[in-house]
């Protein structure tokens, strides 16, 4: 990578960005491994009646979220969020959403029997102790690094996944004690046709969530997340009252409903993604015009195959250290390149220009310490000019 001006040392530079980011988290490790244990207690009271469906029930589970997991990490390649922050979403569904919604379902069962807790008050009490964790996303350092809606999207989705790798341990490991055929059947209906269920179900209130903090100027923004909570539960209902009508209901209510929605909800994030595509790709050439980035280097963040090849290329001449520095120089570029874009759009944050700055000063002294990369384009990106903003051409 070619120097273009004053930054740190390459060593300073290197303990700079990545004590940012574990600082700014907001999920400290103690509150980690509290949630992991209440989690492995809440398998192990699942379990104690049924271990053989536990042993059974716990691989089978993990294989097929696994997939759901893997999508919302691709979803997320843009701006990817902190581990840290993601494996607490995914905590707090199996813990504190499960907790909760078991408290809550067992007292309506008790005032309003089974049937209506299923259909009715259960979607409602599920999706609301889900969702809450996109609230506690929105308070302290943890708003820094929710700004859009394919954040309220990842989050949304992985907290479900972490209630819904509960859930369905319960269910299939209960089916195997009455019998096999039960268990296999359980298996087929939850891990096969549906793993996608209660991710799609929040993702809409994530969605809700997204379009409220990346509107903050519209009076009625708050609008969004109501409407987008009162879809996951409308669809969630819909979904469990399917099972009441056997087999054929359930299944009808898949073909004709959950596959159209997962397709839908698939191309919003798509959408969304792209979108975070081309805001980077019309960020660039302005970052090339104040000499932040390079045209060739501008070249190389403009896609992700290319990034990805930037990386073989500086693992193999550079080692871990030079990856470390290159991954936060890109992970820089693209948190500057979207804050620049809010800021020029009217809806950036109170503090954007301190912001600003330090994502600045977090992209050159990345940029120093990862200037063993290779000086050949390995991506075999083409190069992009420089560009001024609107703001600074002449008239």
């Amino acid at each position: 990578m070619t120097d273009t001006g004053t930054a740190p040392s390459a060593q300073h530079s290197h303990r700079f960005w990545h004590a940012r980011q574990r600082r700014g988290t907001g999920a400290p490790i103690a509150v980690l491994v509290l949630l992991a244990v209440v989690a492995g207690v809440v398998l192990g009271v699942e379990g104690a009646a049924h271990p053989v469906g536990l042993g059974i029930a716990v691989p089978l589970s993990a294989l097929a979220l696994s997939v759901v997991v893997s999508y919302f990490l691709w979803l997320d390649r843009w701006e990817p969020e902190p581990r840290r922050l993601l494996l607490l979403a995914f905590l707090w569904g199996a813990t504190v959403a499960v907790i909760v919604s078991v408290v809550l379902e067992l007292l309506t069962d008790e005032v309003l029997g089974d049937g209506v807790t299923l259909t009715v008050t259960g979607p409602f009490i599920e999706e609301a102790a889900k969702g809450a964790f996109l609230l506690v996303m929105l308070t302290g350092n943890r708003r820094r690094e929710f700004d859009g809606v394919v954040d309220g999207l990842v989050y949304a989705g992985i907290t479900a996944v972490g209630f819904a790798f509960i859930e369905d341990i319960g269910y299939i490991a209960q089916s195997f004690g009455q019998g096999t055929d039960t268990g296999v059947t359980t298996v087929v209906l939850r891990l096969v046709l549906a793993p996608f269920a209660h991710p799609l179900f929040t993702s809409l209130t994530g969605l809700g969530v997204g379009l409220a903090i990346s509107r903050p100027r519209e009076r009625l923004r708050w609008l969004y997340p109501v409407a987008g909570y009162l879809g996951a539960v409308g669809l969630h209902a819909l979904w469990n009252g399917s099972l009441t009508f056997g087999l054929a209901g359930y299944l009808i209510v898949y073909v004709v409903v959950m596959v159209p929605a997962f397709g839908a909800a698939g191309l919003v994030a798509w959408r969304q993604r792209r979108r975070e595509r081309d805001i980077v790709g019309q960020q660039l050439p302005q970052m090339v015009y104040y000499r932040w980035v390079s045209p060739a280097e501008a070249g190389w963040l403009a896609s992700i195959g290319a990034r990805r090849a930037w990386v073989r290329s500086v693992a193999e001449r550079s080692g871990k250290d030079g990856v470390k520095a290159l991954r936060g120089f890109q992970l820089a570029a693209t948190e500057l390149a979207f804050l620049r874009d809010r800021v020029q759009r009217g809806v950036g944050p109170p503090n954007a220009y301190q912001l600003h700055e330090e994502l600045v000063h977090a992209l050159l002294v990345n940029r120093a310490a990862a200037v063993t990369a290779v000086p050949i384009n390995p991506g075999a990106a083409a190069p992009v000019g420089p560009e001024p903003p609107a703001a600074a051409r002449p008239r």
